[in-house]
């Protein structure tokens, strides 16, 4: 009897074991039920919310993504902008030449138009003859003060310039001093004569500083002038300096300033001035600091040989 009672004590106590056990499986089962089923929701309410967000914010973020790829597209198109315009800077330096326009018309790398008629070339409507732009042979002063009669003349100049050129040295005469034209226009065949001496007496290379070859003389533009002494020393002299300072109010520039030879192809020259009006003659006064043409209007005076 107490064997049984034991055995049925014992077999009670695992019967009550085993409903425990199924009790706590069960609450366990519906903790990690009622778990994931929280997590579930909460995972879809985060997947709605920003589906949401998503849509609501299309025009907003995705717009605001687009305008960032497209100012990057836009950042880096200026950058090659920007370096081809300090690729325009360096060749605004250097006075290169650029062709864009669907016509063929060429147009500087100063944005100016470059035209010639009959022969002769006009940049931004001034006439140009430099060692890039010659004249044609035949060329002479279309609208000279008196007409051309000789191969050098001092008074074959162009009628404005010595309209302005007679006012210059009466303001200058009235302050003590005394301006003169020496050498005026020359024709083309002069030249030849004039720039093949000096050819022999100095060598190509040397005479090309400082004479033009014909045709590529300004001087028989009949825009152009010598003063005085036609030497270095005139820099130096009062009338040398009054000149320089003051001859734009004239309509003059110096026409071949000091350190610029890189830009002109001829060393300084104080004695020769060309009139090209008191507005363009100011600008390249550039409060003393001289410009040239050539770097005014961003054009080159190379000889093609």
């Amino acid at each position: 009897m107490e064997y049984r009672s034991d055995k049925n004590s014992t077999r009670h106590r695992n019967v009550k074991r085993k409903r425990r056990g199924k009790k706590r499986g069960i609450n366990r089962g519906y903790i990690v039920g009622a778990g994931i089923g929280i997590l579930a929701v909460v995972v879809i309410i985060i997947f709605s919310v920003r589906g949401s967000t998503k849509g609501t914010n299309k025009s907003g973020t995705d717009d605001y993504n687009e305008t960032r790829e497209v100012n990057n597209s836009m950042t880096e198109e200026d950058t090659v902008t920007k370096e081809n315009s300090s690729s325009e800077g360096s060749k605004q330096d250097n006075n290169t030449i650029t062709e864009n326009t669907s016509d063929g018309v060429q147009i500087t790398s100063k944005g100016y138009k470059i035209e010639v008629k009959d022969g002769v070339t006009y940049v931004g409507g001034t006439l140009i003859a430099n060692k890039t732009y010659p004249l044609p042979s035949t060329f002479i002063p279309t609208d000279p003060a008196q007409p051309v009669t000789s191969e050098r003349s001092n008074t074959s100049l162009d009628k404005t310039l010595m309209e302005n050129y007679e006012i210059m040295r009466k303001d200058a005469a009235n302050l003590g001093l005394n301006i003169y034209i020496a050498s005026g226009y020359r024709s083309y065949n002069y030249q030849v004569n004039l720039y093949n001496r000096y050819v022999t007496q100095d060598g190509k290379l040397a005479a090309d500083t400082y004479s033009s070859r014909a045709g590529h003389s300004e001087h028989q533009t009949g825009l152009c002038f010598d003063l005085n002494s036609v030497e270095d020393s005139f820099q130096y002299t009062s009338e040398g300096k009054w000149v320089n300072d003051n001859c734009y109010k004239y309509g003059f520039c110096i026409r071949f300033p000091k350190g610029k030879e890189a830009y002109t192809g001829y060393k300084y020259e104080s004695w020769h001035l060309r009139y090209v009006g008191v507005e363009l003659a100011t600008k390249l006064y550039n409060n003393g600091d001289w410009i040239s043409l050539e770097e005014y209007y961003g054009i080159t005076s190379e000889y093609a040989d």
